[in-house]
């Protein structure tokens, strides 16, 4: 009887630890999801409103700059840019080590007067005519989303440093999901980006949140249709060893760029009066538009020419050429702009001119060497080969599944050893462990 009594007393605690466990759980849990569905899902609508927002800005602008002529159009943006930055010089360049620095040591940065500077400052690099992306600026101005909650009295007490870090990176979300029309990648991007071998699920899950609504936002404001058009074909067995090939030499290609990129900021960095050096490099964009103008942009457009049709190698060479000069001496002079896209022209060109070397017979290889390109080319430039296989999946499709994951690996495989962004260390505590480094070393 003792004993059947102390077991009964026994089962008893069990069940009542049991349900009380449960019951912290389940709070917490239910805590945590319904702060970061609300929270993330804000962040992220007020990202695609800001992607709307830039790329209606950057049109408007480009109606202007048609009134002068295409040379004088980047030395124009250029002044104009240098002008913003005396105001606010967090919004030159890229704008991506503003985002990975901002995500990872919590120093508030990203206020809102850098989202409205680099939005200005983007939309006249770009609209006039200076060669460069959207994504890297949509980093800033995504993540410069966290500061506006925080004007909410409410958030601003109860969040966080690690909340506040969080809230960064799904305002970027939001922004790089909706500008790219691609709400999964978009939200891997801002995660994969921040280290090189390294992607917290943490981060991610409320971020792929946040950037799928600035996605529906984005749809509701412009557009919904995949970035770019491409051929519903799939690759054989037979043509892999093509595929890999493309891989490796756009990997590499991108490897060139990235040095071209560092040899001219090297040589601006040299150059006195920084104020004027957005001038300067837009005076050197507006050259090579006197020779090749297909340079100049965003150069979504030319993508899907690209893809569209077949031009000769010589021309594809060229382009090249001077797509990684432009973007270099656009961009590394201070110009406002990102490299995602640039990368993904590159990798297209990558493609395009190996596609030209093949018999006629090798109908549809164009479009499955073209995105090989241009998710090695990314993966490569930026280190992102997870996000870099999606992104070009939910832009082309999923038949186009297989290239874009071979070249990410390949391009991966290829550039992981260099990463174009000033920080990318392999993991957070490397991060912080460079940062105290470098702090102790001013």
């Amino acid at each position: 009887m003792r004993r059947s009594y102390f077991y009964k007393i026994f089962v008893l605690w069990c069940f009542l630890s049991k349900e009380r466990t449960m019951k912290n759980i389940s709070q917490y849990v239910g805590k945590y999801m319904i702060k970061w569905l609300a929270v993330a899902a804000l962040v992220g609508i007020g990202g695609g409103i800001s992607a709307a927002a830039l790329n209606s800005l950057i049109d408007y602008v480009r109606q202007i700059s048609n009134n002068f002529h295409i040379g004088l159009t980047p030395l124009i943006g250029g002044i104009l840019v240098s002008a913003i930055c005396l105001w606010d010089r967090s919004s030159a360049g890229f704008g991506t080590d503003i985002y990975i620095n901002e995500a990872n040591e919590h120093t508030g940065k990203l206020k809102i007067k850098t989202l409205f500077s680099k939005l200005t400052a983007t939309a006249i690099t770009l609209g006039f005519n200076g060669s460069g992306g959207v994504t890297g600026p949509m980093l800033v101005m995504g993540g410069s989303m966290a500061d506006v909650v925080l004007k909410i009295p409410y958030f601003n007490k109860k969040f966080t440093k690690d909340d506040i870090r969080l809230l960064t990176i799904c305002g970027a979300a939001g922004g790089v999901g909706a500008i790219l029309r691609s709400p999964l990648g978009g939200g891997i991007f801002v995660v994969e980006i921040l280290y090189r071998s390294s992607l917290h699920y943490g981060d991610l899950f409320p971020a792929m949140l946040s950037s799928t609504m600035g996605f529906v936002v984005y749809s509701m404001l412009s557009s919904s249709a995949p970035l770019f058009i491409i051929q519903d074909v799939l690759p054989e067995a037979i043509n892999i060893p093509l595929v890999v090939l493309t891989g490796i030499l756009a990997g590499a290609i991108s490897l060139v760029f990235m040095n071209m990129f560092f040899g001219i900021k090297r040589i601006f960095d040299k150059l006195p009066f920084k104020e004027i050096h957005p001038a300067l490099g837009g005076a050197v964009t507006g050259f090579l538009l006197l020779i090749i103008p297909h340079v100049g942009g965003k150069g979504n457009s030319m993508i899907q020419e690209i893809i569209d049709v077949e031009f000769p190698i010589l021309f594809l060479i060229l382009l090249l050429i001077g797509k990684m000069v432009a973007t270099s001496a656009t961009v590394a002079s201070g110009g406002s702009a990102g490299l995602v896209i640039p990368s993904l022209f590159i990798g297209a060109l990558v493609g395009s001119c190996i596609s030209t070397l093949l018999p006629s017979s090798a109908i549809g290889m164009s479009s499955i060497l073209i995105i090989t390109g241009m998710a090695a080319c990314l993966a490569s430039l930026a280190n992102v080969p997870v996000a870099a296989a999606v992104m070009l999946v939910e832009m082309g499709g999923m038949h186009l599944g297989v290239p874009a994951i071979l070249g990410s690996i390949i391009g991966y495989a290829v550039g992981h050893s260099r990463v174009i962004y000033g920080i990318n260390a392999p993991d957070k505590w490397q991060f912080e462990r460079i940062r105290s480094w470098e702090k102790g070393n001013d």
